[in-house]
């Protein structure tokens, strides 16, 4: 996608983030147990400081999901400096126990809330690691249900993401150039009624877990499938959305990122042959905290076994329609 590089800040700021980006290594790419022992493996993403501020609660429940994953705790940039991406994100691998498939493998990951580079970490993680399903998590409103992305779309609006500095050159920006007009809409790839039960039925046994703001129920109101396009999700998260799914039904098809206004030479993207892996995003409620960081963390390993039971029983995920969606 092309962002505005005009300003001098703005400039530092997206060349700090292209060099994070050519210059990173995958982690996930070793089991983290040397046992020779087969798992499902799971690539599961949230987000972490979002301009001035410093909790995500996705990224906190991602983190803990996974002992081993630190969320970085990072301060905002003096006024006139720019946002390093590197201290802002934080990957690691380890074993997870789920109630119904036992041990998987997790690849864990929160992620800058930067245009472009948090997909690209994403697909870097994917191809290292071949997982059997990518689930990523982003916040919407302070009180809201659980939104199950059915899809995404090949547009950003015109703002700017966490570093208060990159913004797309205009409203309606295309993401991926060689995605074609057929795609500009694309549904993403799950077993949505295994994802919805098993949404629901958590949500129901958590609702009376207590934190200063209320109940988990209050907070989180209920489960509902989401429409796409839509005005209100052109937003970073879709960002990161469409490049994922769109990058892993491409396999060896070059496509490019971190365009700029001022016609810098792309960053080429090509990924291997990943195969049909199921790939949704899920937007939670800004005002989780405390216990309600737990139980959303429950909540999100329910979700994963349900999505892992589904594939394990050999039942094939289909992709999101808008007609599906919520009122």
């Amino acid at each position: 996608m092309r962002v505005d590089t005009t300003g001098a800040l703005e400039r530092a700021q997206y060349d700090a983030n292209r060099r994070f980006a050519e210059d990173y290594l995958p982690s996930c790419g070793e089991p983290s147990v040397g046992d020779g022992v087969v798992r499902p493996r799971v690539l599961v993403t949230g987000f972490g400081r979002f301009k001035q501020n410093r909790d995500n609660a996705t990224g906190r429940i991602v983190s803990a999901l996974l002992p081993a994953l630190r969320y970085p705790e990072t301060d905002p940039p003096a006024a006139g400096a720019i946002d390093p991406p590197g201290p802002q994100l934080a990957v690691a691998r380890g074993v997870l126990t789920l109630p119904r498939m036992g041990e998987v493998e997790i690849c864990a990951m929160v992620l800058p809330v930067f245009w472009d580079l948090a997909a690209y970490l994403v697909l870097r993680e994917a191809e290292a690691m071949r997982p059997d399903i990518v689930v990523m998590n982003g916040i919407a409103g302070f009180r809201q249900p659980l939104w199950l992305e059915l899809g995404a779309v090949n547009r950003a609006d015109h703002s700017r993401d966490g570093s208060s500095l990159l913004q797309p050159v205009s409203e309606g920006a295309v993401l991926i150039p060689e995605a074609g007009g057929a795609e500009v809409a694309r549904g993403n790839l799950a077993h949505w009624d295994s994802l919805r039960a098993a949404a629901e039925e958590t949500i129901a046994e958590l609702a009376e877990v207590e934190a200063d703001r209320g109940r988990f129920d209050e907070i989180l109101t209920g489960v509902r499938f989401a429409a796409f396009p839509r005005s209100s999700n052109t937003c970073l998260c879709n960002n990161t959305t469409f490049t994922v799914g769109w990058g892993l039904d491409h396999p060896d098809e070059p496509f490019h990122l971190f365009e700029t206004s001022d016609d810098d030479e792309p960053l080429e993207v090509k990924l291997a042959d990943l195969g049909e892996i199921p790939r949704w995003f899920m937007h939670w409620p800004s005002a989780l905290q405390g216990e309600h960081v737990h139980a959303g963390r429950n909540l999100l390993a329910a979700i994963l076994d349900a999505e892992l039971g589904a594939l394990a029983d050999g039942e094939l995920p289909k992709r999101g329609d808008s007609a599906w969606a919520d009122p």
